[in-house]
């Protein structure tokens, strides 16, 4: 199995980084991105900016659609459903679907619509910023991605192949639901407190009063990751955070607080919804992402 024709939906801080580099490395007309006539216009009015440079799509509308190899999700997860439609004709009997939302939910909508197509993933370690059509970005991350069951079939492989081509950090798991939950633990932290307490990356590095309840959140999801039967251990927060805050952008910022600068819906839902939800469900109590959920919604109402 090889992919050699892919489409992407989804143009936004994580849409932009990973079509970029499919759009340069690809062969012309193998890549195209999924977007609707007015959506079409006003990118083109407008380009698309990646580290100052500026980005030239192909579009494909959802009713012009025809089956590729492999289709990349990367909305944001409140444009999900629609999305789920808007690729129909873009799945055939052997494309792979490769979702890169945040959170651990979107999988299991995809795979109910698509059944047999979706590879588990999870997008890990950018610090990408988007203001309007512009990304900027220092450390472009990784796709950590495979089978829900931890097999490395063929197709793994072969999405391993084509994502290295294009020049994005690839990395095949036989774990992805211990990574997305690791995923899902970071974001919990970083983007709602980002969001919550009006913090840059050196903010969230600086100790503190919000510090403090980052850490309290991402523990919540560890203690209910092992209630799931998901093996992350205690310590799994603080190795991240020593790990990898270092490296970030010290005035960028995680992609909630720029949806909340924007005016935007955030994936509060998302994140501190999901962790209620399964709290709740488990008899634990959920306080850290209680005080965000309630925060963050407090701030959306005041649009």
């Amino acid at each position: 199995m090889e992919i050699r024709t892919s489409a992407l939906i989804g143009l936004g801080a994580l849409g932009i980084l990973f079509g970029a580099p499919m759009e340069e490395h690809t062969a012309p007309g193998s890549f195209t991105v999924i977007a609707g006539e007015d959506r079409i216009r006003r990118y083109s009015r407008q380009p698309t900016l990646f580290n100052g440079k500026e980005c030239r799509f192909d579009y494909t509308t959802p009713e012009n659609g025809h089956p590729v190899d492999l289709v990349l999700v990367a909305v944001k997860a409140t444009a999900l459903d629609s999305a789920v439609e808007d690729i129909r004709r873009f799945v055939g009997p052997d494309t792979v679907i490769l979702s890169v939302l945040n959170g651990i939910t979107s999988e299991d909508t995809l795979n109910a619509a698509y059944p047999g197509h979706l590879l588990w993933s999870v997008a890990i370690g950018m610090d990408a910023t988007r203001t309007g059509r512009e990304l900027v970005c220092k450390c472009p991350g990784k796709i950590q991605f495979g089978e829900r069951d931890g097999r490395m079939t063929e197709r793994v492989a072969a999405v391993d192949r084509y994502l290295t081509a294009c020049g994005i950090i690839s990395e095949p798991c036989g774990d992805i639901l211990t990574k997305q939950w690791a995923k899902l633990m970071i974001n919990v932290g970083l983007n709602q407190t980002a969001a919550a307490f009006d913090l840059t990356y050196e903010g969230l590095r600086t100790p503190g009063p919000a510090q403090d309840k980052m850490r309290q959140a991402m523990q919540e999801v560890i203690r209910l990751a092992n209630l799931e039967g998901v093996p992350l251990p205690p310590d799994c927060d603080t190795k991240w955070l020593d790990a990898n805050m270092p490296g970030f952008n010290a005035d960028g910022m995680p992609s909630m607080r720029q949806d909340v600068l924007a005016h935007r819906p955030t994936e509060v839902e998302e994140f501190a919804g999901t962790i209620r939800r399964l709290g709740r469900r488990h008899g634990m109590p959920t306080p850290a992402n209680d005080f965000f959920y309630d925060a963050i919604r407090r701030i959306e109402a005041n649009y």
